[in-house]
């Protein structure tokens, strides 16, 4: 069994949205932890509003590919597309962070909310 803590981010119905992308992953996953929700501004000059986030602990019996994998058909499912950065609409971003206590994203290290969010549940 593999452990992975991603990050889940929107900026449109976001407290809609975050929960929903849970309940998708939930469906493919056991979530065994989450954190609380925090807001953050964005990064880049077409976002229109602030950003919901949230971390979650979940546990994958498919490798890091295949994980990942999911993660972007859900993307896909719930409207994300190829030019959501450009419309600075992101309905769901989901993001793996650490997987088996590897950290294989540095939004970890770039990102106050990232640290919180992911400490909060570690």
């Amino acid at each position: 069994m593999n452990t992975a803590i991603i990050m889940l981010g929107s900026n449109s119905n976001a407290d809609i949205n975050l929960e929903l992308a849970k309940d998708q992953l939930s469906s493919y996953f056991d979530v065994v932890k989450e954190s609380s929700t925090t807001t953050s501004k964005p990064f880049g000059k077409n976002y229109h509003a602030d950003f919901w986030n949230k971390a979650l602990k979940i546990l994958s019996v498919e490798t890091k590919e295949e994980t990942i994998y999911i993660f972007k058909n859900i993307e896909a499912e719930m409207g994300r597309t190829a030019d959501s950065k450009k419309s600075g609409i992101i309905p769901i971003d989901i993001d793996l962070i650490f997987w088996n206590d590897n950290q294989v994203h540095f939004d970890y290290d770039r990102f106050d909310f990232v640290r919180k969010c992911i400490n909060e549940i570690r």
